[in-house]
């Protein structure tokens, strides 16, 4: 079976912009572009990853013309964006299961479920969160 990437904002965000775990998302995303693994994210990650970049230029993190180069980068990424009716019901019902607040960070989950993907994140809240940890879930620092 083929390797296919779920990329969490948190993992998409370093990518772009400099910051913390910058190196590791790079070592990441580029080994997937180079070995054209497929990569995937919901289908409302641009948004989430537009608004991220937007906020940087608020708290004066990235200029206006640095921010409309990442998300132009952002936009050349082979992302592969999913929307499935199914992937709603499976996000509800994974953030039952581990009773999270918001659909966001389910929808990566049932999007990699849906997938067969590894997903990956940035976020040690959130793995944390999880109980019992999904086997496809990854850390980024631990790539």
């Amino acid at each position: 079976m083929a390797r296919v990437l779920c990329l969490d904002s948190s993992v998409l965000i370093p990518y772009l912009a400099p910051e913390e775990n910058s190196d590791e998302a790079e070592v990441l995303i580029l080994d997937a572009i180079s070995s054209s693994i497929r990569m995937v994210a919901p289908c409302f990650a641009w948004a989430e990853v537009g608004s991220v970049l937007r906020k940087k230029v608020r708290r004066g993190l990235l200029t206006f013309e640095e921010s409309q180069a990442c998300f132009e980068d952002f936009q050349q990424l082979s992302l592969e964006f999913i929307d499935l009716p199914d992937l709603r019901a499976k996000a509800w019902a994974i953030a039952t299961q581990h009773d999270l607040p918001t659909l966001y960070d389910a929808a990566f989950l049932a999007c990699s479920e849906f997938c067969g993907a590894e997903f990956w994140t940035a976020d040690r809240v959130f793995i944390k969160s999880l109980s019992p940890c999904p086997k496809y879930v990854r850390l980024l620092t631990e790539h």
